[in-house]
């Protein structure tokens, strides 16, 4: 269990390392409106806090990252913004307490607890299937999609690839291409 728990939290850092590096510096900038929107829905963190920080300069991605260490902490985000303007992540980390244990855990709640409130699906399926190694976008795609045929969500599950996009999993079932945002 604690083996499986690096790795989940090894692959979660690499996520954000790819996504948050130099891929991200070659898009345009986000709507500050959407990125407000979609930090507020994520987190719920107050929207005039979250508006200062995106005045201040800090990115959309940036302060995603504040926010969900935040929330792994269960610290203000003015706190971890602090130490954020000072440090790198791992030291980020470090002073906040976060192991790499504690991080993945509170990192995959935050997911299960989203799909949850914006999607009404249930948390403690949705960790069932996280902690098997599969991320919130898919368990999410394959619950949605196990709604409208007779298998499991374990069967739809395997049955996508990186090949094999959601749309023609839905058609494979003989379901609409968007059966798996319903």
């Amino acid at each position: 269990m604690k083996k499986t728990m690096i790795l989940i939290c090894l692959m979660l850092c690499g996520i954000f390392v790819i996504g948050g590096g130099s891929a991200s510096a070659a898009r345009k900038p986000m709507d500050k409106e959407k990125a407000l929107t979609n930090l507020y829905n994520g987190f719920q963190y107050d929207k005039i806090e979250l508006s200062k920080y995106l005045d201040s300069g800090i990115s959309y991605m940036e302060l995603k990252n504040i926010c969900l260490h935040a929330y792994a902490a269960k610290k203000p985000l003015q706190e971890v913004a602090q130490l954020r303007e000072k440090y790198g992540w791992i030291r980020v980390k470090y002073l906040l307490g976060l192991t790499p244990e504690k991080f993945a855990q509170r990192e995959l709640d935050y997911k299960a607890e989203r799909l949850e409130r914006l999607f009404g699906l249930d948390k403690k399926l949705t960790m069932k299937y996280m902690k098997l190694g599969y991320g919130s976008h898919p368990v999410k795609r394959a619950m949605m999609i196990a709604k409208h045929c007779d298998l499991s969500v374990e069967q739809i599950l395997a049955m996508k690839t990186r090949q094999l996009k959601w749309g023609d999993v839905c058609e494979q079932l003989g379901l609409p291409r968007d059966a798996c945002m319903q």
